[in-house]
């Protein structure tokens, strides 16, 4: 477990792990349930259990499991259970859907009983959305993408994404993905499907899973991008800039749509823009400095991170200045909170945006958080950097070492694409009559930012990708125009 992506605490030892809850799918219950105002719930421990399934089938067990760490912290996670003796599913063996059916028929599943006497106090709330197919969901197969959580297709026509680690609340990703599609109507966010909420007497309510509508033929925007411009690279010849960045123009409009769409509020309070407060701006220079810190203290010994993050401190220190002192309070805006290339799907009538969910690093409360709608446009402009980095190491690798004769000037590429993106996005917000202020000063603060979350992120959950947040960082200081210049 402590080696999977989803495990949330990285250089930690799994002490023990405790049983908190069980829901056995297969199982229909005639059962009472009451919740009262504080999401608490009472269910009959005398509820008639009636099985859905043939005696021989396997079962399908959804089990919530506490890990308990060597620092005596308790993180939760939520397992997939199938088989006689029962053990860990994989997608395709079926339990990831059959928690999809019982979203499809609206079922609300009560625990089984763990404690000796036998009461149970949980259960799993599973509700349909616009986007559930009339039959219900299809086969299920592994989407076969590298995430920190399971997502599985069914049927070709839904995708269920289960959130592996169990954090209190609801999940930004189920409450982004059903304002922009039901309320907003924003076109590039896939329609939602349905939902599981897990409601327990002594914690709460959790979002464990959300399915949308899956996105066929979709291409990873990164890879898409990156193969372009490798190709490019490597091509004879010589591409014109503008032809090889016209997908940042894309992006920028695509990003100021997002901000335009949500920046409506559409009546609903906990949407609406507003004023940041005294503390949500102390809290930007905090957090800004803490990533600073947390980036020094996990750069790893034997990578030019240390190195680079110790040469540049004071300079980045100095650009984060703006945060502790900005001459009027801006308006904050529900984002999209980790927008980047790889949560952009390209598909033949433009783009999609998923994965609402926020920062792995930040708590709930931070990801369910106003924001700065220039935070969005810092971690696009970040992705724009990376993408191109990236197709630079890989034409040189395919070549065999640098190229003498690159079919596309590649730091021309980062420049006039970070300039279009912003260009577009302006325009953009202004189609929308909504107001812009791309402060540079404030941008670069942002990007910066972002790029040493980049490192600490890296460092503890992926560390082949230390490269990208290593070569942006020095990018952004460099003064060629490729960094925070405008």
């Amino acid at each position: 477990m402590a080696e999977q992506r989803w495990f949330g605490a990285k250089g930690r030892k799994i002490e023990r792990l405790e049983l908190d809850e069980a829901f056995a799918l297969d199982v229909r219950a005639d059962a009472a349930f009451e919740l009262d105002e504080a999401f608490a719930l009472d269910v009959r421990a005398d509820a008639a259990f009636e099985l859905d399934v043939r005696a021989d089938a396997a079962p399908h067990v959804l089990a919530i499991a506490a890990l308990i760490l060597d620092d005596r912290t308790r993180q939760r996670y939520q397992f997939a259970l199938t088989g006689h003796p029962l053990h860990e599913a994989v997608p395709g063996d079926g339990t990831w859907r059959m928690l999809a059916v019982a979203m499809a028929e609206g079922r609300t599943i009560p625990a089984l009983p763990i404690d000796a006497d036998g009461t149970i106090r949980a259960a799993l709330v599973c509700r349909p959305a616009a986007a559930m197919p009339p039959d219900g969901p299809g086969t299920e197969r592994d989407l076969g993408a590298d995430q920190s959580n399971t997502s599985v297709v069914l049927g070709e026509d839904l995708l269920l994404k289960a959130y592996r680690r169990i954090q209190p609340g609801l999940n930004p990703d189920l409450e982004m993905t059903a304002f922009l599609s039901e309320q907003a109507g924003f076109g590039a966010v896939p329609p939602l499907g349905g939902f599981v909420e897990l409601v327990e007497a002594r914690h709460g309510t959790a979002t464990l899973a959300m399915a949308q509508q899956f996105v066929a033929g979709g291409a990873d925007a990164f890879e898409s991008i990156a193969a372009s411009l490798t190709a490019w690279l490597l091509a004879p010849g010589e591409v014109s800039l503008e032809f090889a960045t016209e997908v940042a123009v894309d992006l920028g409009t695509l990003t100021a749509g997002l901000h335009a769409a949500v920046a409506a509020g559409h009546g609903m309070p906990e949407m609406e823009p507003r004023e940041a407060s005294g503390d949500e701006l102390r809290s930007w220079a905090v957090r800004a400095h803490d990533h600073l810190e947390r980036a020094l203290d996990l750069a790893p010994l034997g990578t030019d991170a240390p190195a680079v993050l110790r040469d540049l401190a004071p300079r980045i220190l100095e650009s984060l200045t703006v945060l502790d002192a900005l001459p009027t309070a801006p308006n904050v805006i529900r984002a999209h909170g980790d927008l980047h290339l790889g949560q952009v799907l390209i598909v033949p009538d433009g783009f999609r945006i998923v994965d609402f969910e926020g920062e792995p690093l930040s708590t709930p409360e931070e990801r369910r958080a106003h924001r700065h709608s220039l935070r969005d446009v810092a971690s696009m402009l970040r992705s724009i950097d990376h993408v191109g980095r990236s197709a630079g190491r890989r034409a040189a690798g395919a070549n065999g070492g640098p190229l003498a004769e690159p079919g596309l000037d590649l730091d021309g590429w980062l420049r006039r694409a970070r300039q279009r993106f912003l260009e577009a996005y302006r325009d953009g917000l202004r189609d929308a009559r909504l107001s812009v202020d791309l402060d540079p000063a404030l941008l670069l603060a942002f990007e910066v930012d972002k790029e040493l979350y980049e490192f600490a992120y890296a460092a503890a959950y992926l560390p082949s990708w230390l490269w990208a947040p290593t070569e942006g960082m020095r990018g952004l200081f460099a003064g060629d125009g490729i960094g925070g210049s405008q």
